[in-house]
């Protein structure tokens, strides 16, 4: 017992990742061609295979390391699009790369995939092993309920990028929403300059974020910019092949629009549409997150304007928040990331 002690404390310190995909298809019993169209948002997958794969992953994530004796577990829990998750996970392991005393996982649903009673269940469950919870989730009331169930029970939730006010979170921490879509109409009617038409505005799910940011977005064009009008929705669903579907039906059934605001994922899509209807650089198209897909829109002139955050810094003030809780001492007031405006000059 002594010696195995003794390479527990030499042991050099790992990060706590989330299961890969051969995990997956070894809990559901399928292949990893299944698990990757799952995990993908990708067709052909029967409704019961494809809710065997979501629960494996729920099980599995939920499995927290328990080779880290000492070190603080926090967990890092995602419902959003593929391109947000990876740039979340990413900063999650650089931090917990650069924390050994922590216990950095991660474990994330693409948006499509989310039930919100099962990842209710998820956040509950991985509650019971983690000493402190990060959160990025939809505005739903089982999620808000779980929320505040382990809060309860004292373990403290982040909530990151989107907010869920109602859940009795411990802390937000992000960009002022708002601000981001008020930038993006200030950023879209100085482009646009004196042509009048209609923008379309392409949201995906029930995230606080996305109404927050369509609220600044509609209330400077109302007050500055009164020759544009925001057109109806259209759902991307953060996919790109779905978006590209939703936005090239969209031209088909009410002809073009000069501008196009995405709140959400499936950037890829959206660029691809307006390629696909001739309308690449004819159409002001502005969106969110800057990441490896964005950047190469910007770059070929697929995209006008990425409106950004500090994810990096993000991960870190809510781990900052998590810390302070656990330790019992006053809770640090994270200052709001600052909204970043992106260009083709200047994504790198």
């Amino acid at each position: 017992m002594e010696q195995r002690s003794r390479r527990a404390e030499t042991r050099a310190p790992s990060i706590w990742r989330g299961p890969t995909i051969a995990e997956i298809a070894e809990a559901s019993g399928v292949g990893t061609a299944t698990v990757d169209r799952v995990l993908n948002g990708r067709g052909g997958v029967r409704e019961v295979t494809r809710t065997k794969v979501l629960d494996a992953l729920a099980q599995l994530g939920a499995g927290l390391r328990a080779d880290a004796p000492g070190r603080r577990r926090i967990a890092v829990l995602a419902d959003s699009g593929i391109s947000f998750n990876q740039s979340l996970q990413q900063a999650a392991e650089e931090y917990g790369a650069a924390h050994p005393g922590l216990d950095v996982g991660f474990t994330a649903i693409q948006t499509a995939e989310v039930d919100p009673i099962k990842f209710a269940q998820l956040i509950e469950r991985t509650a019971g092993e983690a000493d402190g919870l990060v959160v990025v989730a939809r505005e739903d009331l089982m999620i808000n309920r779980a929320i505040r169930t382990i809060t309860g029970r004292g373990v403290p939730v982040v909530c990151i990028t989107t907010d869920l006010p109602n859940s009795n979170r411990t802390a937000y921490v992000g960009s002022d929403q708002t601000n981001a879509g008020a930038t993006a109409a200030y950023l879209m009617g100085r482009v646009l300059g004196d042509r009048s038409g209609k923008i379309l505005l392409v949201c995906s799910a029930p995230y606080r974020s996305q109404e927050e940011r369509e609220l600044g977005f509609r209330r400077v064009l109302r007050a500055e910019f009164t020759h544009l009008r925001v057109e109806e929705r259209v759902n991307s669903n953060d996919d790109a092949e779905y978006s590209r579907r939703s936005v090239r039906k969209y031209i088909a059934e009410h002809g073009a629009p000069i501008g196009v605001y995405n709140v959400a994922g499936g950037n890829v899509g959206i660029a691809r549409a307006l390629e696909d209807e001739g309308l690449k650089g004819k159409v002001v198209f502005i969106g969110h997150e800057l990441n490896a897909n964005s950047r190469m829109l910007l770059e070929s002139g697929g995209m006008d304007f990425v409106v950004g955050h500090d994810v990096d810094r993000e991960v870190a003030q809510s781990v900052e928040v998590i810390e302070a809780f656990l330790d019992k001492r006053p809770l640090p007031a994270p200052a709001r990331t600052k909204v970043r405006v992106y260009t083709k000059y200047s994504c790198n």
